[in-house]
C-alpha cells in the first residue's frame, strides 16, 4: 500500500465523494490525500475549510460479492450512526442498501458481525501504514510522523468520530459491543505500533522500557485534546492546521523520549 499525499494545493481538483451513500456520496470535496491496494482505494476529503474531513471509499474493479458487501457496509455505517447500536436494525440496513437478509446474514450473520466488520475496516487504513514505504524504509522520526497521519486521517473522520459517541453512550448497555469495539480498534492499532516499536529498540534504534505502554501513550498524544474536542463536536477554524500541530508536537516530544 503506498500513501499519495498531496497536500493542501490550491489547485486540487473538486471532485464529488465516491463511496457510501446519502451525505457523504452527495457531498463535492476537495481531494487532499489518499491511499490504495490492488483492490479498494481509501480518499480523504475535505469539504471545506476547516471542515472535519470524511472518508469515502473508491472502488476498483473487484469481484461483485466484495462490491456488494461494502456497499452494505457503507450502507450500515449511516444506519448506526443514525440510529445507534441498539436502534439499529438488519431491516434498516437491508433497505439501505437494496439489499436482501438472505445476503447480509451471509456475509455477516447478523448485527454484530455488521459492527465488527465496520470497525475491523477502518483499523485496517490505519496497520496498513506500517508496511508503507515510508515506515519501512524511512528512520524512526519519519516514520512515527507518517504513521501519526495515517492514524488522525481516521480517526478524525466523522463515521469514527461517530463511533466512537456510540461507545461512549451504548457501551454501558452493550458490554460486548464494547469490548468488540477495543479490540478490534485501538487496542489492534497500538500492538501494531508496539510490535514496531520492539523491532526498533532490539535494533538499537530507540530506548524504551514497556513498547506497548509507549504505543498507546504515543497514540493518545497524537490524538488528544483535538480528538476529545471532536467528540463534543468542538472543532477549531483551521482543523487540518490543527491537526498538524497535533502530530507535529506528538511525534517531536516521543522522539525525544525514546532517541539513543
Amino acid at each position: 500500500m503506498a500513501l499519495y499525499s498531496r497536500g493542501p494545493a490550491p489547485d486540487l481538483p473538486v471532485v464529488p465523494c465516491a463511496g457510501g451513500t446519502g451525505h457523504i456520496a452527495d457531498a463535492r470535496c476537495r481531494l487532499d490525500m489518499a491511499t490504495s491496494n490492488d483492490n479498494v482505494m481509501y480518499v480523504t476529503f475535505w469539504r471545506k475549510q476547516g471542515a472535519m474531513p470524511a472518508t469515502a471509499t473508491v472502488r476498483r474493479t473487484r469481484p461483485r460479492g466484495e462490491v456488494r458487501r461494502s456497499q452494505i457496509l457503507d450502507a450500515a455505517t449511516e444506519i448506526f450512526l443514525e440510529n445507534g447500536y441498539g436502534g439499529a436494525t438488519i431491516d434498516l440496513v437491508v433497505e439501505r442498501a437494496g439489499a436482501s437478509k438472505a445476503t447480509v446474514y451471509s456475509f455477516f450473520g447478523g448485527k454484530d458481525g455488521l459492527f465488527a466488520a465496520i470497525v475491523e475496516e477502518r483499523v485496517e487504513r490505519i496497520v496498513s501504514a506500517f508496511g508503507d514505504p515510508e515506515v519501512v524504509h524511512s528512520d524512526v522520526l519519519h516514520a512515527l510522523a507518517h504513521i501519526a497521519r495515517r492514524y488522525m486521517e481516521v480517526v478524525m473522520a466523522p463515521d469514527a468520530v461517530g463511533f466512537n459517541r456510540l461507545i461512549i453512550a451504548e457501551g454501558i448497555r452493550f458490554p460486548e459491543l464494547a469490548r468488540t469495539f477495543f479490540q478490534l480498534g485501538p487496542e489492534r492499532t497500538q500492538a501494531h505500533l508496539a510490535g514496531m516499536l520492539s523491532v526498533w529498540r532490539a535494533r538499537g534504534l530507540i530506548r524504551l522500557d514497556d513498547p506497548q505502554l509507549a504505543a498507546v501513550q504515543f497514540l493518545d498524544s497524537v490524538g488528544g485534546d483535538l480528538h476529545r474536542r471532536a467528540m463534543a463536536g468542538i472543532l477549531p477554524k483551521n482543523l487540518r492546521a490543527a491537526i498538524q500541530r497535533s502530530i507535529d508536537h506528538a511525534v517531536k516530544v516521543f522522539w525525544n523520549g525514546i532517541k539513543v
